[in-house]
């Protein structure tokens, strides 16, 4: 018997197309990877879907995945925050976002580790997730070499608030980047009563 039968989300509006990916889902990956640790089945999804090369395929897969209750999956879409693909970035984001059952210490660790769209999609998440006890982990990559990571730094800092924000916020507004200093400069304007001349 196949796990993924029993770990699917009771969703009436899930669209038809996610039932065959489903079964997609549980003849590619075996029962005895399902109950393997969460590693191990993450390395054994991931390693299935980068089989395809049908770039809607593999997003359908990632829906159906999204479907899931298993506590590999947040592991899986974590890994999948450094896909070449944006649409897959774009969807592991989503999902990550909406998701609380698994540890930010996760994404902690992702934030250190390329490539530099890894970085900041994880940021983007936790723009999303707004929980300030992440404000020391993005200040790690304020210095970063990469322009978008720090400008998604400086968004996820505007979008969380609060002091420690504000301060990593105008040393971003005076970094060499004009993209990354607007970026600063708005999320700034946008805690703080003030206006940049």
């Amino acid at each position: 018997m196949i796990m993924a039968k029993f770990l699917r989300r009771t969703d009436q509006n899930s669209p038809d197309g996610y039932e065959q990916a489903l079964r997609d889902i549980e003849n590619i990956l075996p029962a005895e990877d399902q109950r393997g640790d969460t590693q191990a089945v993450t390395s054994a999804v991931l390693k299935k879907l980068d089989i395809f090369r049908d770039r809607p395929k593999k997003l359908k897969m990632m829906q159906a995945l999204a479907h899931l209750d298993a506590p590999w999956v947040p592991s899986v879409f974590l890994e999948l925050l450094g896909d070449g693909i944006e649409e897959v970035r774009d969807i592991a984001v989503r999902e990550l976002a909406r998701r609380d059952d698994w540890p930010a210490a996760a994404l902690y660790e992702r934030l250190d580790r390329p490539p530099w769209y890894a970085k900041s999609a994880a940021l983007r998440i936790l723009a999303e997730r707004k929980d300030k006890e992440s404000v020391p982990h993005i200040k790690r990559l304020i210095d970063d070499p990469n322009v978008d990571v720090k400008r998604a730094a400086a968004l996820a800092l505007g979008a969380i608030g609060g002091s420690e924000a504000r301060s990593l916020l105008v040393r971003l507004a005076r970094d060499k980047s004009h993209y990354v200093r607007t970026a600063a400069e708005e999320m700034l304007e946008r805690l703080c009563d003030f206006k940049f001349s």
